[in-house]
């Protein structure tokens, strides 16, 4: 009887090697009905991994609302705010933005649903940058993209402008957006849904 020899697949660990456990926005969901996470700390979930969101400056807080003002008095029938809330990029990326602008005449829609707005309920993201400029134009913009998410927005205090990204698209395997704006004070900002501009926000209302 002739034997073989084979040769391990250096790409494939071996059996007793411990491997780490991605969790998934339904597993967190479930962690945190239980309580097994506490309900006051702001996680998300960010390829597969647990982080904690970090606290707002007094900055952030002021254009915040600033943007939750402007954006309340301007959305049109049928589409919502839903401020620093979870939403769904993919099973492993639930990421909590500063605002998504979604469809539905109330956020409650999805407590009937018992789900998170994923990519296809969500118009627009905007994040406040005062010291993640850096990551919101890198990592997760790119995540964004990916998730095909048709319109971001960037506001960058210490710049003094308004970064606004459209149409999403993968080249070379890279996620990005090809249209690509700056807006400054005097400008006023498109406010585009399911590719209509509903409405123009004066710049010095979002950002001075």
């Amino acid at each position: 009887m002739s034997t073989g020899i084979t040769t391990a697949d250096p790409h494939v660990p071996p059996p007793t090697a411990d491997m780490p456990y991605d969790l998934t926005i339904e597993l967190v969901s479930h962690m945190v009905e239980a309580g097994l996470i506490p309900r006051d700390r702001r996680v998300y979930l960010k390829d597969g991994r647990l982080f904690e969101q970090m606290a707002k400056t007094k900055a952030h807080g002021y254009v915040g609302a600033a943007i939750t003002m402007a954006l309340a008095l301007r959305l049109p029938a049928g589409w919502g705010l839903w401020p620093e809330s979870t939403i769904v990029l993919d099973p492993s990326n639930a990421p909590l933005p500063d605002f998504a602008v979604i469809r539905g005449e109330t956020p409650l829609e999805f407590a009937g649903a018992d789900r998170f707005p994923g990519p296809a309920d969500i118009g627009l993201l905007i994040e406040v940058a005062v010291t993640s400029l850096r990551e919101d134009l890198t990592s997760i913009l790119e995540k964004y993209a990916r998730a095909a998410i048709p319109a971001y927005w960037v506001v960058d205090v210490p710049g003094c402008r308004i970064l606004v990204r459209n149409e999403p698209r993968v080249v070379d395997g890279k996620s990005e957006y090809a249209r690509v704006e700056t807006y400054r004070p005097g400008q006023s900002l498109p406010l585009v849904l399911d590719g209509q501009e509903v409405a123009r926000i004066p710049f010095n209302e979002l950002l001075r």
